[in-house]
């Protein structure tokens, strides 16, 4: 029987999570080929996730939460911690008892690599390589791997930020750039819920893994120098400026309107790349896969409505970004003003004020609220979010 080919290239959260996705939900009438180049880098520092994750790790890896999550570097995730957007701190918690984890990227590929080869057999491939060329046809799609071409019938590129940006919306940035830094979690409590912490001149993250903790602080360099950023980063989280770790990223964000293309699908850091609020990327990715399989096997095949869906995704993720600057913090600085304006100008592309009222209706009245997933969250986890911000 000849099989159905699908490739995915890159190994990163979002090929991990591709992966795990279509082994698990494709039949053994398709053969999935994993493609990176050991010598390129895995970007990741510590990731906070959602439950989505945990699910596809689950079905494809066959993950097990007290046996394998140590082996992730990983920790229990109950929810998200906001620590000086409002007078007061607040949680806002995973409900109906669902878990999350956050987990260090790493680690993910090690332990993926294994659980997939003796998982899924004859069924999962492993291509060793650097894509040198991507041909896009009407059948197939080849791919020159080192010096070698392969072919198969659709590929999801997961291969990073894309070389050029001619099928995407460029967003305003209100933050451009991170520096990280790396602590021992033995000085620290443990910590179960991912942190976002407002600071002067924007916010740190902070993602506690078993072995140490990872904060990132978030900052606009057309606003805030990056010496005063360092200052502000080390006042946050206690450590001397000269003992802060040389890890810095620059960054845009950016989605693409036009995700699936003939025979490849984008995915991960080629799809979309926002700033790391809420597990925001994860869910993303989680969806962009939910499409294209639906577009495979299911009752989907227009192109253009998978595209649609995608960018939807997408432009709503980012309309939830600005939900949470529209009243500043409880900092009254020029970033937190800028910030201000900007969420109120990126909401009012949306429907999300409309649906914010929407919801806080149904929620007062105990309607079917449970149902509702628009934003990524469900909508009594966004009433509770919308009213720990005050906007209720």
């Amino acid at each position: 029987m000849k099989k159905n080919k699908l490739a995915v290239i890159g190994v990163g959260s979002a090929g991990i999570l591709s992966l795990c996705h279509f082994l698990s939900n494709m039949d053994e009438t398709w053969e999935i080929t994993s493609i990176h180049n050991p010598s390129k880098k895995i970007q990741g520092i510590g990731e906070s996730s959602n439950p989505a994750l945990l699910s596809a790790l689950e079905k494809g890896l066959g993950f097990n939460l007290v046996e394998d999550l140590g082996k992730l570097n990983g920790t229990l995730k109950f929810g998200t911690k906001y620590i000086d957007w409002r007078s007061h701190e607040f949680v806002n918690p995973l409900l109906g008892g669902s878990v999350a984890i956050h987990f260090d990227t790493h680690s993910l590929y090690s332990f993926a690599m294994d659980r997939l080869i003796s998982r899924w057999g004859n069924k999962f491939k492993i291509i060793k390589g650097n894509v040198n060329k991507l041909e896009n046809n009407e059948d197939e799609v080849k791919l020159k791997i080192d010096n070698t071409y392969h072919s198969f019938d659709f590929v999801i590129d997961c291969g990073g930020t894309p070389k050029s940006f001619k099928d995407y919306k460029m967003v305003e940035p209100l933050l451009n750039t991170c520096l990280v830094h790396n602590t021992d979690p033995s000085s620290e409590p443990e910590l179960k819920h991912t942190g976002h912490i407002a600071t002067k001149n924007g916010w740190v993250f902070r993602v506690p893994l078993k072995t140490r903790t990872s904060y990132g602080y978030m900052y606009n360099t057309t606003i805030t120098p990056d010496k005063e950023a360092k200052k502000n980063f080390s006042d946050t989280i206690g450590v001397p400026v000269k003992d802060l770790q040389k890890i810095k990223y620059k960054f845009k964000p950016y989605y693409t309107e036009k995700a699936l293309k003939g025979r490849v699908l984008k995915n991960g850091n080629a799809v979309a790349f926002f700033e790391p609020m809420f597990a925001n990327s994860l869910f993303i990715y989680d969806n962009v896969n939910r499409h294209f399989w639906d577009y495979l096997v299911g009752n989907n095949r227009n192109i253009d409505i998978v595209n649609e869906g995608i960018e939807g995704v997408a432009s709503s993720t980012l309309s939830l970004i600005a939900f949470h600057y529209l009243d500043g913090s409880t900092y009254s600085t020029k970033f937190w003003r800028q910030a201000k304006k900007w969420g109120k100008k990126e909401t009012q592309k949306s429907n999300i004020m409309e649906y914010h009222n929407h919801i806080l209706d149904r929620v007062n009245k105990n309607s079917d609220w449970v149902n509702i997933h628009d934003y990524g969250f469900t909508a009594y986890s966004f009433a509770l979010l919308a009213r720990n911000l005050g906007y209720d």
